[in-house]
């Protein structure tokens, strides 16, 4: 390899990388050796202990050695290509089997021994195959990439491996003095291990110094934001009692105290003269529109109000919520949605969806950015408002509570009000759990709450079941598209309406609005109505595969129910003996404090299984755990150092924190 290569030189000058190839290294962010070295693998195969065949357990992934025999292929009735082969090694045989691969006939040579990673399924009508995950060239601990059309894991593999002799060039992250103090690797260190692992310990050798650099990163934006922001003026909002009292007393309802208390805190920060970034979160239910919709009304004297929303639906309902708080002001409000964009360049508040981002330079003076379920929304897009409007005030409303152990942490550029309780006619939701075998009992009482006219949802993890010939493997899944056909038969004398992700926009819209005014008595849907359904009159909801579910989205789903004052009920069905999800369940089932179950929910994961849950609200760590809580304060001790220092005399730091996307809006310059 050249000796005028460098960390910075462009994948283009390294040998072997031509056109095709560069520019699908660039489409997936891979433009630099350090890129590709810093490329890691996203987890891991073991192909070192070989198992015998007579001895293969069910749904376990295990690699199998064998001399195949008798290859062939064929189609299942929904015109899948099938291919076969017979494997046969001293303790017995087994069929192996491929999907959609028809190049294999030409691998597969009868006679041949060859190295099988996959899973023995129990599929009696096929003889209970092997299904195959991928051919093994060699008995070892395997990194699995992430890849991109034209460019596979040993094209990946194959440049790493020249690369090699650069990892020692790899500058730290963490100075010295602080990894002696924690015992961890220094970058090159485990960069080597990551890529050419030998034994699983070497893993987690690895990770303890890549969570540190995350975790630093992550404590080093918070600051970071709490100080950008700062920098701007902002209008001063007035929020005495007096003007306060001129809007709330218009409402149609009474204010709970946490409602008053969290109107007074957030006027308060917007008093300030530089803009404020405010978290509200409340359980759902609890009345967070409401709140919004004061400080909305007491901004908009001061400048444009604009409200995002994830959803349609949500906007339509926002836009009607508003228009009856603010029924006495003077406030114009106008709708912005790919499909309408009437009037909102000179309304006064402006509550719309994704359309609001892709305009919001048409929206002059805006004062106040009010963002709906923040966690639906990704850094990158709060950023784009806020860049076009530096002086804004930004508030965020979540359900989604912040565990006490992360707010001055990870949190810690944000003040964060909390919004304790429900309106006085809300009652409790009751939360049943249920096996298979009490689902007449379940069904008996929904048709009762039905005969009395109220309405309900019945929450599915899949749209359609899976293709027939992989059916057996998911006796227990539930899909929408089936299950309407089995309610349709079990309630033949209620409608039921349908709604998921695949179906067009606007007709998914029509029947979220039929749901609403009381034309559907069942909305059978996919998780896609966890949030942007206010509908009182909703007293049950029925969760299928629950124990499938995370502890928040569950918490989500259960708050579309008990928004009136009748008694409510969420059902959540069973289908896995696994202890982690019976005590999720469980916990679920004891509790609707937010803030509780938000604390229990990282206590239940593991290192890494909060990785990518975007309904968490939670940031998406790919090497840290958050409930590594002295793991935080470490991190957290050593952002404060280099703060202090100044980010321009730790510039591999400064360089992570300019790359992540981990946190919010902070640009660094």
């Amino acid at each position: 390899m050249a000796n005028d290569l460098s960390l910075e030189t462009p994948l283009g000058e390294l040998e072997g990388v031509g056109p095709y190839t560069l520019k699908r290294l660039e489409n997936i962010g891979l433009q630099t050796l350090r890129d590709l070295l810093e490329w890691l693998p996203f987890r891991y195969e073991d192909y070192r202990h070989i198992s015998d065949i007579s001895q293969l357990p069910f749904d376990e992934e295990r690699v199998i050695r064998g001399v195949i025999k008798r290859v062939g292929v064929r189609r299942s009735q929904s015109g899948t290509l099938i291919v076969e082969a017979q494997v046969t090694d001293s303790t017995g045989s087994i069929k192996a089997i491929w999907f959609n691969q028809r190049y294999l006939l030409k691998q597969l040579r009868s006679g041949e021994e060859m190295m099988l990673y996959g899973q023995r399924r129990l599929i009696p009508a096929l003889n209970r195959p092997f299904f195959v995950k991928r051919i093994v060239s060699a008995a070892k601990l395997t990194p699995i990439y992430r890849t991109t059309a034209g460019v596979g894991q040993a094209t990946i593999r194959s440049l790493i491996r020249r690369l090699g002799p650069f990892i020692d060039t790899v500058p730290d992250v963490i100075p010295a003095s602080w990894r002696a103090k924690l015992a961890l690797p220094n970058k090159s260190t485990a960069l080597r291990l990551c890529h050419f692992p030998e034994e699983v310990s070497d893993l987690a050798i690895a990770q303890k110094l890549l969570a540190m650099e995350e975790l630093i990163t992550l404590c080093l934006r918070a600051k970071l934001a709490r100080r950008l922001a700062g920098r701007h003026s902002a209008p001063v909002i007035n929020g005495s009692d007096k003007t306060i009292e001129s809007i709330v007393k218009h409402l149609p309802f009474k204010l709970t105290n946490g409602q008053k208390s969290a109107i007074k805190a957030i006027s308060q920060l917007l008093a300030r003269g530089e803009p404020s970034r405010c978290l509200l979160y409340g359980e759902v239910g609890s009345g967070k529109t409401a709140v919004a919709a004061v400080i909305s009304a007491l901004t908009a004297k001061k400048g444009k109000v604009v409200w995002l929303n994830p959803t349609v639906s949500l906007a339509k309902q926002q836009v009607e919520s508003l228009r009856g708080y603010l029924s006495e002001t003077d406030i114009k409000i106008a709708e912005l949605t790919s499909a309408n964009r009437k009037g909102f360049a000179q309304a006064d508040l402006v509550i719309g969806t994704h359309a609001i981002i892709n305009n919001i330079n048409q929206l002059a003076k805006v004062a106040l950015i009010v963002v709906d379920e923040q966690h639906r929304f990704g850094a990158k897009q709060r950023q784009q408002l806020l860049q076009e409007h530096p002086n804004a005030h930004l508030l965020m409303m979540s359900a989604t509570p912040i565990p006490r152990s992360l707010a001055q942490t990870i949190f810690g550029h944000l003040d964060i009000v909390n919004l304790p309780d429900k309106p006085a006619h809300q009652k409790p939701i009751k939360t049943v759990l249920f096996n298979e075998d009490k689902r007449s009992v379940i069904e008996e009482e929904i048709d009762q709450r039905l005969n009395r006219g109220e309405q309900g949802y019945v929450i599915c993890p899949l749209i359609f079941s899976p293709e027939q010939i992989l059916r057996p493997l998911f006796l227990e899944r539930k899909a929408v598209e089936q299950e309407r056909t089995r309610l349709k038969e079990r309630f033949p004398n209620v409608k039921i309406g349908v709604v998921h992700g695949q179906m067009p926009i606007e007709e998914r819209q029509k029947v979220l609005e039929q749901f609403r005014h009381g034309q559907l008595a069942i909305l059978l849907s996919t998780t896609i109505v966890e949030v942007g359904i206010d509908n009182p009159n909703a007293t049950w909801i029925l969760i299928e595969e629950a124990d499938r579910f995370g502890l928040s989205q569950l918490h989500q789903l259960r708050g579309r129910v008990g928004r009136g004052s009748r008694p409510s009920v969420c059902y959540l069905a069973q289908t896995l003996v696994d202890p982690k999800s019976q005590e999720r369940l469980k916990a679920l089932q004891q509790t609707n404090d937010g803030l509780a179950l938000a604390e229990l929910d990282l206590k239940l994961r593991g290192p890494g299984e909060l990785t990518g849950q975007q309904q968490s609200g939670l940031p998406k760590l790919r090497y840290a755990s958050l409930n590594d809580l002295e793991m935080i304060k470490s991190a957290e001790a050593i952002a404060a150092w280099v703060d202090e220092q100044g980010l321009n005399d730790h510039p591999e730091i400064k360089r992570l924190v300019a790359k992540s996307a981990l946190s919010d809006e902070v640009v660094v310059a």
